[in-house]
């Protein structure tokens, strides 16, 4: 029960206070740019997106033809775009975010008591969690920068992110595999 609910919950709760000290601090947000004026913006998008969803300009319901005519002549947009209003952070998110991070660390705990075997040590689970965390951000983050042409600065960050905090999550669970010792049946 401890490596399945005790290291989890755990290795969760320590993603959860790396999330919150990496998304408070200004790092991230360094790569991103300003419009001219957030009010103007805000107010112009309103009206062209008329409800919540995910929008891509020049968008596939136009024929060939347009749609390549735009894109050629640029801009292209994907907008993720939320039309109510809503708090800045609600606490409803933290629940949502915790209980996410319980199910990544499940996983996780999972793959190193199935691997167990073959780890050499606390160091080998952490980098293992780590390259976990790389592959699944290198297949996420990047795509949208090779595919849809989004500049790779806040992909980038994001990546960076999931390796750090798959690796905090390593750094608790990793107390509680045993390295060579046979897995679970």
């Amino acid at each position: 029960m401890k490596n399945y609910v005790i290291a989890p919950a755990l290795a969760a709760l320590a993603m959860f206070v790396f999330g919150a000290i990496f998304w408070m601090s200004p790092f991230p947000y360094k790569v991103l740019r300003q419009a001219t004026d957030d009010r103007v913006a805000l107010a112009m998008l309103g009206p062209l997106f008329p409800v919540t969803g995910t929008y891509l300009l020049p968008g596939p319901h136009l024929d060939r033809e347009t749609m390549t005519e735009l894109t050629q002549t640029g801009p292209s947009v994907l907008v993720q775009f939320v039309a109510e209003s809503h708090a800045e952070m609600e606490p409803g998110v933290f629940v949502k975010g915790y209980i996410h991070y319980f199910v990544v660390a499940l996983l996780l705990a999972i793959l190193l008591q199935k691997i167990a075997p073959v780890l050499k040590g606390y160091t080998c689970c952490i980098v293992t969690c780590a390259w976990v965390g790389l592959l699944g951000g290198l297949l996420l983050e990047c795509n949208d920068p090779i595919w849809w042409h989004h500049p790779w600065a806040w992909h980038l960050v994001n990546l960076l992110y999931g390796v750090l905090a798959f690796a905090v999550a390593g750094l608790v669970l990793g107390r509680f595999v045993k390295p060579g010792a046979p897995p679970p049946t």
